[in-house]
């Protein structure tokens, strides 16, 4: 235990004088009432305190000038904590870019939606995030980023196809995930891989089983965020001039969407991965985070100590008494 402000211990010496003084107070009070005492039949109107009555009085305020003085003088208390040290983790972000993700039944539109959540999350990832890779996918999957700790690189990538007008039909998760995969394989450092996949729909490709068959053999989870309203939504198409056109068919008829969640909730369960629905985008965040925290994994500990302040203990103290010593009077 240390004290900030010493030189304000001399203020204690007012906790002796406040018991001198109410010793006296109470000596001069039993001389007033043998001069004059009270007559009988005043007696139930009477207010004068009883000896356990006053007695606490006088104790209620030694504790409150106590825990002022305390309080005063600013005390610190050497304490112990245990800090967990975590498992370094890296993140690989894999991104459906196909044409339904431009839906605007999430506002913005789905798309943008997604990629602003990553964006915000890269910006306050945790310090067990060590490294981001990103892989874009639609009908074929590119890896837009390996691994990497330079988050401005990663937002660069985000920015980018945010403005890219390339219309880009059919989701081909398979080959996404195979990309994904191949992101790890061609990493030398031994640190957990986190797989987060974002999409809006069904598969249309070939490869979705031969992907999770390999997932699956190397113990990786799969962890999807399905972004989309209920509603069937016309597809918008984005040209050059940054105007949209919505989407249709050889016939005219205005192509719709709509959400689908079986292939992600399949994707999750076979990996033991996480399936987090999001509806409006609200849920983004949240999602990322909690899945993030929930891969977390303690290697070890770490013992620190540090003084801390422990005056509000003497305002509590002070609070307490004061009241009490108030309903005493």
């Amino acid at each position: 235990m240390k004290l900030l402000r010493p030189d304000l211990i001399d203020w204690s010496l007012a906790i002796p004088v406040l018991v001198a003084l109410w010793a006296a107070g109470a000596a001069y009070a039993r001389a007033v009432r043998q001069q004059s005492p009270t007559a009988p039949r005043f007696a139930p109107l009477s207010r004068r305190s009883t000896p356990v009555r006053a007695t606490a009085a006088v104790v209620c305020g030694v504790v409150a000038a106590a825990g002022l003085e305390f309080a005063l003088v600013r005390p610190q208390a050497l304490l112990a904590d245990r800090t967990p040290d975590y498992e370094r983790q890296d993140i690989v972000f894999v991104l459906d870019r196909s044409a339904s993700m431009r839906a605007h039944d999430v506002a913005p539109s789905r798309f943008q939606r997604a990629t602003a959540e990553i964006r915000a999350f890269l910006r306050e990832k945790p310090d067990t995030i060590g490294r981001v890779g990103l892989v874009g996918f639609a009908d074929a999957s590119v890896v837009l980023s390996y691994l990497t700790g330079d988050v401005d690189s990663i937002l660069f990538y985000l920015d980018w196809i945010d403005d890219d007008p390339t219309t880009l039909l059919g989701t081909n998760i398979g080959a996404a995930l195979r990309s994904a995969g191949e992101v790890a394989q061609k990493d030398d450092r031994r640190t957990a891989k986190i797989f987060l996949l974002v999409s809006d729909g069904e598969d249309y490709g070939a490869e979705l089983d031969d992907a999770l068959a390999a997932f699956r053999a190397e113990s990786r989870r799969v962890h999807c965020i399905g972004i989309g309203s209920d509603d069937d939504v016309p597809v918008p198409l984005r040209q050059a001039d940054g105007k949209e056109v919505t989407l249709r068919d050889d016939a005219g008829r205005v192509v719709t969407t709509k959400f689908a969640e079986s292939t992600l909730r399949h994707i999750a369960s076979t990996t033991g991965g996480r399936y987090v629905r999001s509806r409006t985008g609200g849920e983004l965040a949240r999602a990322i985070a909690d899945i993030v925290k929930g891969e977390r994994r303690v290697v070890g500990w770490r013992a620190t100590t540090e003084y801390r302040d422990v005056y509000r203990i003497g305002l509590a103290v002070a609070g307490v008494a004061g009241a009490a010593l108030w309903m005493l009077l």
